[in-house]
């Protein structure tokens, strides 16, 4: 028999006697008619071990009791058809009777190791089914918890856009009101006929001061809206950065407080200018604002294969706590006394780090602050 019918036979034992003693009943006449042929090439007695295959396939799928059975009745076949005097049962030799009791031995030892092969299939099997279980159980939990961290992720992007609303109110209530007011206040008085030349000039400035505060609020939020949905991708280009800090510098309210320190024939930069100079614009007017009265220092050199930009102050410094929170949005340093938006090194983050830069901050409470600005320099750069 194949191998296949044994591991099927070992897997489940066959529901029912009946079908055992059809397939024993089968197996000794098969094997009763197949010896007639052997025994013209073999001696009759030898022929008897045939009997052992039925026995081996009916104690190994239907037990200890069909076994026996089936053994008994191939020693009767055997005794009976092929044994002298054929036709009788009288067992005349004592080598059959070794032949009735080692049919009977094999029968109880084959039921024996088909019992042991079967309950190790069965714990087997059943150990399989409980590793699929566990399987299961274990893909089961990893989707749950795959969703809850999904969840959470969504819950926290939720409550830091609800902070975001939060903040961007706060800043319109506070800092847009204030130049608004300012501004209102200073054209109601412009229109009083007892101004002197003095006040109206005074009144005039305020308005044109209180105009440019908010323009430049308007654009850090709408380039902070940009940077936060993705809607600023750089444009990057050839540019000479000792341009674009000159440019930077140029547009702060008062030129004269930055010390500039380039060095001589510094490569080009291959990032966007606009955002550069944007970038640096912020942080000047972060570092003027800090450090009032004392001059901010701006070096530019190379170091390596990095181009390192460094916007010294002499203000307060920066507290630990504050330096982990100075780049997120409407973080201000030192408090409400200060008149930034909390905007402004956002911003500068932004738009270095999407021109392939990084940015840092150097600072000692009491002795200043450092910001500094690398930009690799892997790009060929033209002549």
């Amino acid at each position: 028999m194949p191998v296949r019918a044994f591991r099927l036979l070992l897997r489940d034992r066959p529901a029912g006697i009946a079908s055992g003693a059809v397939v024993a009943l089968a197996s000794i006449a098969a094997i009763t008619l197949l010896i007639y042929p052997v025994r013209t090439v073999a001696p009759a007695v030898s022929t008897g071990v045939l009997y052992l295959l039925a026995v081996l396939i009916v104690s190994t799928g239907w037990g200890l009791p069909l076994g026996l059975a089936t053994a008994l009745g191939g020693a009767l076949a055997f005794n009976f058809f092929h044994i002298e005097p054929t036709g009788r049962f009288t067992i005349a030799d004592g080598e059959n009777w070794v032949a009735l009791v080692v049919f009977l031995l094999a029968a109880v030892i084959v039921s024996s190791v088909a019992d042991v092969a079967r309950d190790r299939a069965a714990e087997a099997e059943r150990r399989r089914r409980e590793a699929e279980f566990a399987v299961r159980a274990l893909l089961l939990a990893g989707l749950e918890r795959e969703h809850l961290q999904s969840e959470l992720v969504e819950a926290q992007a939720l409550r830091r856009s609800d902070a975001m609303k939060t903040a961007i109110l706060r800043s319109v209530s506070h800092d847009l009101r204030s130049p608004l007011t300012a501004i209102l206040a200073a054209g109601e008085a412009l229109g009083s006929a007892t101004l002197d030349d003095e006040d109206r000039t005074a009144l005039a400035a305020t308005v044109a001061g209180e105009t440019d505060r908010l323009a430049r609020l308007v654009d850090k939020l709408l380039d902070l809206s940009k940077l936060e949905a993705g809607a600023a991708p750089p444009r990057p280009d050839w540019c000479a950065l000792d341009e674009v800090v000159d440019a930077a510098v140029q547009g702060q309210a008062d030129p004269s407080r930055f010390q500039v320190s380039v060095a001589d024939e510094l490569p080009l930069l291959r990032v966007d200018g606009a955002q550069l100079e944007r970038a640096l614009a912020n942080l000047l007017e972060n570092a003027a604002r800090h450090s009032a009265p004392h001059t901010v220092q701006v070096r530019a050199r190379v170091v390596g294969a990095r181009m390192v930009v460094r916007v010294v102050d002499r203000g307060p410094g920066i507290s630990q706590r504050d330096r982990r929170l100075i780049f997120e949005p409407f973080h201000r340093v030192g408090g409400d006394g200060h008149q930034g938006s909390g905007l402004g090194l956002a911003i500068v983050k932004g738009f270095v780090e999407a021109n392939g830069g990084t940015v840092d901050v150097e600072s000692l409470p009491g002795q200043g602050t450092t910001f500094v600005l690398e930009f690799p320099l892997t790009a060929p750069v033209p002549a």
